[in-house]
């Protein structure tokens, strides 16, 4: 066996050992964000009950408010979670409401999205 090969074998193995012996460096965060409430007006009464309900009885599938990021390596273990908070599915559904983007939503417009809204096969 030449020289340079028993310190390649010796570096490998002492690397290896090292590499066992240190662990796994492993780092978690999570960010909380919360964007602006969204304004809004209803036309009638019936209007805001009726789009309020819906909003109620949102399905899971779109109360799923939390990104996950991870990386996995050999010895490191890095992850990164962002949760949105519930102005985010408001804002989401206002913009699904008010179709013609004038701030207000008309009880044709609430029931619409009642409709639509409140179906889980997103």
């Amino acid at each position: 066996m030449t020289k340079q090969l028993k310190s390649a074998l010796i570096l490998s193995f002492g690397l290896l050992a090292l590499g066992a012996g240190t662990g796994c460096i492993s780092h978690t965060e999570t960010s909380y964000t919360e964007p602006e409430r969204a304004k809004i007006s209803f036309a009638t009464e019936k209007a805001g009950r009726v789009f309020y309900e819906a909003l109620q009885r949102t399905p899971d599938s779109r109360r799923r408010t939390e990104k996950h990021t991870g990386v996995n390596l050999i010895l490191i273990d890095l992850e990164h979670r962002t949760v949105t908070g519930p102005n985010a599915i408001f804002n989401k559904a206002v913009a699904f409401a008010d179709s013609d983007r004038n701030g207000e939503i008309t009880e044709t417009e609430a029931e619409i999205f009642s409709r639509a809204w409140t179906r889980d096969d997103d």
